[in-house]
């Protein structure tokens, strides 16, 4: 079956070679462009990568493909770039998602964001980039046409929860898999309906599980709000907080019972 990391780097080169979104998918006036260089799945996995998390991160897309010099500083830099302001070409103010999650998970998780964690992936639904900008339209099938590189992705973590950031990134888990509430749940339709708002969707108490397709696996959905601008005037980043200390206690509870050596 071979190593996370050997699968993992087979992962790489298969998503390095794909070229399904790059012709006839171009959306008020953005395309798609690959990264024929790419070391790690996503450039966000730069940032928190660690292929025994018990977290993984899903966002919507990366944005705008660097170039040159401004590539190294996000592949190499030992903090995330757009944590620190130390660049001219990456502004800290520029970077409102990368800003608002380190202070959410700081707040509600006691971590770090500034540092590698070993609990911590992070990727996007839509694993290419823009040809220009970080924010805008985007096109539904890019999320279907990743999603089963981002489904093998988890099958090589196997985390203990899967975060959602915003709507698209929760309906393209839909394009694998099954999402539905846990059987233990008084609901009578157990599958997860994608036409409730997100905000009914995030304040939701019983559990959300996704299962891919052909696999008897299930993993512990968290959806969230995107803590983006815009996420963040619909959702405040105080709220978004609370919504996230969800997840803090299912961890503590997990990681404890794995101490004792328990199932979840």
């Amino acid at each position: 079956m071979g190593s996370k990391i050997s699968r993992y780097d087979e992962l790489i080169n298969k998503v390095r070679e794909c070229h399904n979104c790059m012709t006839g998918q171009e959306t008020k006036g953005i395309k798609l462009v690959q990264d024929s260089c790419r070391s790690q799945i996503n450039l966000w996995s730069h940032w928190q990568g660690s292929l025994d998390a018990e977290i993984l991160v899903i966002g919507q897309d990366w944005g705008e493909l660097p170039t040159g010099k401004i590539m190294e500083f996000w592949t190499q830099d030992p903090v995330y770039p757009s944590l620190t302001g130390k660049h001219p070409e990456i502004p800290k103010n520029k970077f409102k998602t990368d800003n608002n999650l380190s202070d959410i998970v700081n707040k509600a998780l006691e971590i770090d964001l500034k540092e590698k964690q070993d609990i911590l992936f992070f990727t996007n639904a839509v694993l290419c980039y823009r040809d220009k900008g970080f924010t805008g339209a985007v096109n539904t099938d890019w999320f279907r046409k990743c999603q089963p590189y981002c489904a093998r992705l988890i099958e090589i973590i196997e985390p203990k929860a899967i975060v959602t950031l915003g709507y698209m990134p929760l309906r393209a888990l839909s394009h694998g898999g099954s999402l539905y509430y846990d059987e233990s749940s008084s609901k009578k339709d157990k599958s997860l309906k994608l036409s409730k708002s997100l905000r009914e969707i995030v304040d939701e108490t019983d559990p959300l599980y996704y299962r891919p397709d052909e696999s008897k696996q299930k993993y512990r959905i968290f959806p969230m709000y995107h803590c983006g601008s815009w996420g963040a005037k619909a959702r405040p980043i105080d709220m978004q907080v609370k919504d996230w200390a969800r997840l803090n206690k299912f961890i503590k509870k997990h990681l404890n019972h794995e101490q004792h050596g328990e199932g979840v």
